[in-house]
């Protein structure tokens, strides 16, 4: 553990930079405070060979060729891939009697070529000019840090890679995208190498990250690879970075934690790899989340036509790279054993159709039984952001128990109120033992790859096409049209198999379904409600009425589909007119005013009338259910029309709705913005009674929800027992737990 002392002093030094900003304009104190720790770690580790160093250099400087002179220098200095050679140390510096800025700079120029490279990148010398403008602060700095002991023997090389990671946390927003977290580190690292892949033990570990930002992750990789390297150095860290500043923090976490092989290279992975032709035993990523390659879209295309190349799978659309990446990360798998893992939004669990590039990317990938894991985690795993994400683990040589299979562990339940805060040890070791111990359980499920895959279809109804279907591959599709589509449809339905396409998709909610909350009983949603109920006693009436039954044998089973068509709303028209009609949005169905700007209605126009019902497809309350409402559908809604009212009465079609709009939640898909798709509402169930019993239904509820209605309005707000009651009456009523006479 790093002594408290230690920590003192990064506290100290946190607060001396930044009081040395106020005063002397111009110093970056997140990259003075990365270079200063990182030169000290340095000048701990070779401190004691300083002397030896400087002796050697003085008499062979001259003697031996730059390459012979750089190679003994590292010997000298404990075979570490570095030295300095000036026979300074920060404390000797601190001691000498000459100018501070005189002496600074012969240190500096003592090292080695590996070492200059980062301190350039870490903007250092433009630092060090701010901070020799008023030398007394440099003397100062340097005298906190002479103080930090980041010796081997108090810091050991995992620890150091963690006080780094919280001083790269100083500006959460500014470095989140650059920098992995040191538990989502530990995580990704321990489940990666959990397996040696390496037929040779005797061979050399290649561990690789394509987008390693800082190299926290690519670092704790290179110290969980000791349980199988003989000596750190058989550890070879290699990554490529496109932004300068972590590129330089990048190289010096390689230089301290890999082996002479060890390289970060600077460019965009995605257009210049500077890997080609290499594989590696391990490779692991952070990905970028919605990063678009529309800037360099030609050079991508040209080469996913080259059969060899490693985009030759497919492509995604231009807003979202993270399938590139993965398509990148494959190609770089060593054919004779490899393992790789990476970080996800939920969209590449199963967005786009079946012919889309994801999805061909994504069937690829389980035909050739590559996804060996996927770990749902909470939201707020990711430093400075709440989207849900994924970790993926790759095995290019799973055992006989794995193939064909794929494990899936559902870790997404932790606290969702941990916002912008990442995860913690304690959570992290939990999905750690889950995932080794290779049990079934709540959080755990083995399923077959077959069991993630489906066909998408076009039906015909009389030769032409109605609408293209997706089923499952264990389904048989003439049973599916007999029993979902003919009986709804009024021509006949076929299949058109040429148009037939096999997609792969992952969908958590149904392999891990959430419990369905029981509807509760009138009794229980009334016992809140007595107080204020013995006040309003026309109410009161009405509800001690209301007796209980069971479902009706009378109702049959219907999907919406049979007897409703749902029409989406699109962007709202140009035109302003006042002789038009209201946009429909969200926050007008809630409290609907008659000052609002009105549009013109034209061809395209998609309206709504009082006859319809409105459900929300998009948005934080999508599968929210309000009553019809004359007025232009904004695009974060839909209407649903009743088509045969011989099903479903136009006047039960709202309450039908209301009673199901738990379903219609559960339904919505999407990790940042929940959304619900074109299919789902047309494909939802609802138990239908017998017209005439519907229209009693009715009657029943508008004088009951009515009565209800005027309380809440008197009462005021959204959230009160009666907004609770209201909906709790209309799910009993639906789901014909209410007797009606």
């Amino acid at each position: 553990m790093i002594e408290d002392r230690n920590i003192g002093s990064v506290t100290r030094i946190v607060q001396l930079c930044a009081r040395i900003n106020r005063v002397v304009p111009g110093l970056k104190l997140q990259e003075s405070i990365i270079a200063f720790t990182f030169l000290r770690r340095i000048d701990c580790l070779i401190e004691s060979f300083s002397e030896k160093c400087a002796s050697f250099y003085s008499e062979n400087s001259k003697r031996l060729s730059d390459e012979r002179l750089d190679e003994k220098l590292k010997e000298i200095s404990g075979g570490y891939p570095f030295y300095n050679h000036s026979g300074y140390t920060f404390n000797k510096i601190l001691r000498s009697n000459n100018s501070i800025e005189v002496v600074i700079n012969s240190y500096l120029q003592g090292f080695s070529k590996n070492v200059l490279e980062i301190l350039d990148g870490l903007n250092f010398h433009h630092n060090l000019a701010v901070l020799k403008r008023q030398s007394e602060f440099l003397v100062n700095l340097l005298d906190l840090f002479a103080g930090l002991d980041l010796s081997s023997s108090s810091v050991d090389n995992e620890e150091f890679i963690a006080l780094l990671s919280s001083l790269l946390g100083i500006d959460i927003r500014e470095m989140s995208p650059y920098y992995t977290t040191d538990s989502l580190s530990h995580l990704i690292s321990e489940c990666l190498m959990y397996i040696d892949t390496r037929s040779d033990k005797e061979d050399i570990i290649t561990i690789y990250d394509p987008v390693c930002g800082t190299g926290s992750l690519l670092a704790t990789a290179g110290e969980k690879a000791k349980k199988f390297a003989i000596h750190q150095s058989n550890i070879s860290l290699c990554g490529q970075e496109v932004s300068v500043f972590p590129y330089a923090v990048a190289k010096a976490l390689a230089l301290l934690s890999g082996n002479d092989e060890s390289k970060i290279c600077y460019g965009n992975t995605l257009t210049d790899d500077m890997f080609p032709n290499r594989h590696f035993n391990y490779i692991l990523a952070d990905m970028p989340l919605g990063l678009q390659w529309s800037p360099f879209k030609d050079r991508i295309e040209q080469e996913s036509y080259d059969i060899e190349g490693r985009f030759n799978l497919g492509l995604p659309t231009t807003s979202d790279s993270q399938f590139l990446f993965i398509e990148h990360i494959i190609s770089k798998m060593d054919p004779q054993g490899s393992r790789a893992a990476f970080i996800t939004s939920a969209s590449v669990l199963w967005s786009g159709t079946a012919t889309s590039g994801e999805s061909r990317i994504r069937r690829w990938m389980f035909e050739k039984d590559l996804v060996e894991t996927i770990i749902a985690l909470p939201s707020g795993t990711l430093a400075a952001t709440n989207i849900p994400v994924y970790l993926w683990i790759l095995s290019n040589r799973k055992n006989a128990a794995q193939k064909g299979k794929v494990r899936l562990i559902n870790a997404s339940a932790a606290d969702k109120n941990n916002r912008f805060t990442g995860i913690d040890d304690d959570f992290v070791k939990s999905v750690i033992n889950e995932y080794k111990s290779k049990v079934i359980s709540v959080m755990s499920q083995i399923v077959n790859n077959e069991q993630l895959g489906y066909y998408e279809v076009d039906l015909l109804e009389n030769g032409k096409k109605k609408e293209r279907v997706t089923i499952s591959l264990d389904t048989d599709i003439h049973k599916f049209v007999e029993k979902e589509r003919q009986p709804y449809s009024k021509g006949e339905i076929t299949i058109d198999y040429t148009s037939v396409e096999k997609g792969y998709s992952v969908q958590f909610e149904k392999i891990f379904p959430q419990e369905k909350e029981d509807i509760a009983s009138l009794v229980d949603a009334t016992k809140d409600l007595v107080p204020v109920i013995d006040t309003i006693t026309a109410l009161k009436a009405d509800i001690v009425k209301i007796q209980g039954r069971s479902e009706s044998k009378s109702w049959t089973e219907y999907p919406l589909r049979a007897a409703t068509e749902v029409v989406f709303g699109i962007n709202r028209p140009p035109i302003e007119n006042n002789n038009g009609l209201p946009i429909l949005s969200v926050p007008f169905l809630r409290k609907p005013s008659n000052n609002v700007s009105l549009y013109e209605v034209t061809p395209k126009t998609k309206c709504s009338t009082v006859n319809d019902t409105i459900v929300i497809v998009r948005g934080e309350n999508t599968g929210e259910v309000f009553k019809g409402i004359d007025g232009i559908l904004s695009p974060s809604v839909a209407t649903i029309k009743c088509t045969d009212e011989k099903v479903i009465a136009p006047q039960y079609l709202y309450y039908l709705l209301k009673g199901y709009e738990k379903e219609l939640r559960s339904m919505a898909k999407g990790a940042s913005i929940k959304s619900l798709d074109s299919k789902s509402i047309p494909n939802l169930k609802c138990m239908i009674p017998p017209v005439e019993e519907q229209l009693n239904l009715v009657a029943f509820l508008d004088v009951i929800v009515g009565k209800i209605d005027d309380v809440i309005n008197v009462l005021g707000g959204s959230n009160n027992v009666f907004v609770q009651y209201r909906q709790t009456l209309i799910e009993n009523v639906v789901h014909g737990r209410v007797m009606v006479k």
